[in-house]
């Protein structure tokens, strides 16, 4: 731009360049005639403002025509190759491969600007010539993951996103990055690093047995400590066992025991069905130990989805400890959501794929009932436990065979949800009337509504599916109404049913605030009752032992205010001695 003397505007379209300068309308003689004037004048005196000249000045006007952006990123790869056969990693071939892709993605844009602008057939000109610089594009890009992939620490994860842009498969990078047979170089750091990333990335994409067997040897000799998160990759599915399982143990022999490593040793001993070699590596640590291991590598019993598997899935691994090893399955899924590393939903998934929803389904949900210190979780818990439940005991006999991980006692003593049962409900539960299932999933209900955690308005709407006339039936709905406040009513649903129990009920809930109730609306419905049934021998024992506690709480006076009219004197004199002794003076 320099020989364009008196530049005064440019202007680009397409190809072309317009440029118009200014063109001097004095003679070349009297110019130079004025300037030597003004030379030797300038120290001496102050030169007056020019008059413009009435004939003014003229234009020119310069049309260029650029080179072609293919042509011009052709000519750079040929220069580049210059570069790269001296100093093939030196700035110079990184810098002109870099101007290469600036202005190849330049031109996409302006490409995309007038693919729209245009029509018909300028517009598949425009498309033609957008696939080539596609194509180039994508050849720049392989060239700069490569110059990067083979460069030294500074910029080497730059690898990543131009091997990414590039549209090249993993199998081609890495045939790309293989060192030449009897060369000192060997992977480098950005290859690694773009090839560790591929493999943390979840995909339902896997490679074959060679390539991923080539990539359990990449590691194995570039980056040791990777080896187990490279197993659990599910990319690595083809990956040859017996091969594998050489180079894990000739890491154990280098590095040392360590339980992530050894539960991938056994889950390559899975693969080739030696059972006794999986149990014997499985035994080597406790159950503990080994939850922590699943922490440290969740993938080896879990693949997160991607691709087309949108959902979590289990490896065979998990399969085979959902029927040799339940409770340790159950114990690494709830540290894996106690550490953020699965959620309540996915791990649901997972044991519907495994088929076990409605046994350890429900076994990690009391599990994470137990550990689970969130509230929204907590609650979420409840009501699927107590719907589960609710589902057991309509269905009479239990559809599966499968034996809780937990019994009802076991929650009620370490689970602080599920509270003790109530004294009167061992009256209502009679034992051995129905299959032990159908008692677990009763005391585990009633243990729930027994204790603080459960909204009773939550859980109100199913029982209304449970009929009331069986025992057990009758005694969560009474539990549903105690627990709502509701004590008048239960005391006569009670008396109606199950008199038996009424005394234990009393004892358990008519306490402290609500001790009153015990001669304002037990002690009349006992006087009645035993009034219309003088010979039912449950309610008079019942009359009797309500009579002790009033005697015990009242004052003569008002003991006698609570006797009925029609009452025998000789039945309800001595507890009144008894209510009489109790305020005499000392």
């Amino acid at each position: 731009m320099q020989l364009f003397i008196g530049l005064r505007t440019l202007c680009v379209y397409g190809r072309h360049v317009v440029l118009l300068s200014t063109a001097d309308t004095e003679a070349p003689e009297e110019a130079e005639r004025h300037t030597q004037r003004r030379g030797l004048s300038r120290r001496w005196t102050i030169s007056s403002p020019k008059e413009t000249s009435p004939v003014g000045h003229g234009w020119n006007l310069y049309v260029v025509d650029t080179v072609p952006p293919i042509t011009l990123y052709q000519e750079m790869v040929e220069y580049s190759q210059r570069y790269a056969e001296t100093n093939p990693q030196g700035l110079s071939l990184r810098h002109l491969l870099s101007e290469a892709h600036l202005l190849l993605r330049s031109s996409l844009l302006e490409s995309s600007e007038h693919r729209q602008a245009s029509e018909g057939a300028r517009k598949m000109a425009i498309q033609t010539q957008r696939e080539e610089l596609e194509e180039a594009f994508r050849q720049n890009c392989a060239q700069l993951g490569d110059s990067f992939s083979r460069g030294g620490q500074k910029d080497y994860h730059l690898a990543l996103p131009y091997y990414r842009m590039s549209g090249l498969s993993v199998t081609e990078v890495m045939s790309r990055n293989r060192p030449l047979p009897g060369s000192p170089h060997s992977y480098g750091p950005g290859f690694l690093f773009y090839l560790k990333n591929y493999l943390l990335e979840e995909t339902d994409q896997s490679l074959s047995q060679e390539d991923a067997d080539e990539v359990t040897r990449i590691f194995s000799q570039s980056e040791p400590s990777m080896l187990v998160s490279v197993c659990a990759s599910p990319c690595m599915m083809n990956v040859d066992p017996a091969a594998t399982l050489q180079i894990l143990q000739r890491l154990e022999e280098t590095a040392g025991e360590a339980v992530p490593l050894t539960i991938t040793m056994a889950t390559m001993m899975l693969r080739l069905g030696n059972m006794a070699q999986y149990t014997e590596l499985m035994e080597r640590h406790s159950e503990m130990l080994l939850v922590y291991g699943f922490i440290e590598e969740p993938r080896l019993l879990l693949h997160a989805g991607g691709g087309k598997r949108p959902q979590v899935c289990p490896t065979a691994l998990a399969g085979q400890l959902a029927d040799s090893q339940p409770g340790l399955l159950v114990a690494a899924m709830v540290a894996l959501h106690e550490n953020n590393k699965v959620q309540l939903e996915p791990a649901d998934h997972v044991f519907k794929e495994l088929g076990c929803e409605s046994s350890l389904q429900v076994d990690f949900w009391e599990a994470m009932l137990m550990a689970s210190s969130q509230d929204a979780v907590i609650q979420e818990l409840l009501f699927r436990l107590a719907s589960v439940y609710i589902d057991r005991l309509t269905a009479g006999e239990s559809p599966t065979q499968h034996k809780s991980l937990k019994s009802a006692d076991d929650l009620i003593s370490c689970c602080s949800h599920y509270g003790a049962l109530y004294p009167w409900l061992t009256i209502l539960n009679p034992a051995h009337a129905s299959s032990y299932q159908h008692q677990e999933a009763l005391h585990k209900l009633q243990s729930l509504l027994c204790g603080p955690s459960l909204s009773i308005g939550n859980v109100a709407p199913l029982l209304e599916s449970l009929s009331e006339e069986t025992l057990w039936g009758f005694s969560l709905h009474l539990l549903c109404a105690t627990r709502r406040g509701q004590y008048g009513r239960s005391i006569e649903r009670l008396l109606d049913r199950c008199p038996q129990a009424i005394i234990a009920y009393a004892n358990h809930q008519l306490q402290d605030k609500h001790m009153a109730l015990w001669w304002q609306k037990l002690l009349p419905e006992l006087c009645s009752r035993t009034r219309a049934a003088a010979d039912n021998g449950v309610l008079l024992g019942a009359l009797k032992e309500t009579l002790v506690v009033v005697a015990m709480e009242t004052s003569p006076a008002e003991f006698l205010e609570l006797l009925p009219d029609d009452g025998s004197a000789s039945y309800f004199l001595p507890h009144l001695l008894t209510c009489a002794q109790r305020h005499l003076p000392a």
